[in-house]
């Protein structure tokens, strides 16, 4: 059951904002074991995000949350696509990108619970 939060500091199209939800949830199948249907994903656009300086150059940040802790291949691949996306969605340079993954071993949806 992952969560992808991606936070951008550049103004978005909803096109464009829906563009990296749709590859956020579909790419998570990069990573054994996770997939589309159980995924979610925030887009965050032009929020007060700096990276090295507060020039307001373009940068992003993306958050991946899920249960377990996947194989660290798997989150390299996972990772590369995310940020060859933000390169061409959103204009941003991949060196300007940080990607962090977290893994909890105790997260589940509400479905589980009735």
């Amino acid at each position: 059951m992952p969560y992808v939060q991606i936070r951008v500091s550049v103004p978005l199209q909803k096109e464009q904002i829906e563009k990296l939800a749709a590859e956020a949830m579909n790419s998570i199948s990069l990573i054994p074991g996770k997939s589309a249907p159980v995924t979610m994903a925030e887009v965050i656009d032009d929020c007060n995000l700096y990276f090295g300086t507060t020039d307001g150059g373009p940068c992003a940040m993306v958050d991946v949350m899920a249960n377990n802790s996947p194989d660290a291949e798997a989150l390299k691949a996972y990772s590369r696509h995310m940020c060859q996306t933000l390169v061409e969605v959103a204009g941003i340079p991949m060196h300007r990108i940080y990607i962090k993954h977290h893994g909890y071993p105790e997260w589940h949806t509400g479905k589980m619970f009735i």
